[in-house]
């Protein structure tokens, strides 16, 4: 008897909603099983994730 695999989640159409903590960017909103975006959602989930990455780097190093 074959195996099927489930079915794939439908990707997410909301980008991430990342926030800079100190030392640290933290993900409020992620689901708890593997993330599927859809190429606009992981576009902005990435441009954001590098602006919060670089607002937890100023936290820690004011002076960047």
């Amino acid at each position: 008897m074959p195996v099927h695999a489930p079915p794939a989640p439908l990707p997410l159409r909301k980008p991430l909603t990342p926030l800079a903590g100190e030392g640290c960017v933290r993900v409020i909103d992620p689901p708890e099983i593997a993330i599927v975006l859809t190429p606009d959602a992981a576009e902005i989930s990435g441009l954001r994730l590098i602006a919060e990455a670089d607002a937890a780097r100023r936290k820690v190093n004011p002076g960047l």
